[in-house]
């Protein structure tokens, strides 16, 4: 799986897992939904931020040069 790929995945899972949550605990509140947008928004913030894709190996540099 691309890093792409895997990162959207997890981001989507993260959001969801915490929209599941909320429901579950019955949040009904004006602060308690403001809660779960920033807990659900800021942590992909930071993974989209920090996160950067591997380098190229040298591998993949010569089949570059290759083709």
């Amino acid at each position: 799986m691309q890093t792409d790929n895997l990162k959207a995945a997890l981001i989507g899972a993260w959001i969801l897992a915490v929209g599941v949550l909320a429901y579950i605990l019955g949040t009904t509140s004006l602060a308690g939904w403001t809660a779960l947008a920033v807990v659900s928004v800021i942590p992909p913030v930071v993974i989209m931020r920090l996160w950067r894709a591997p380098s190229q190996s040298m591998s993949e540099s010569i089949r570059e040069v290759m083709r």
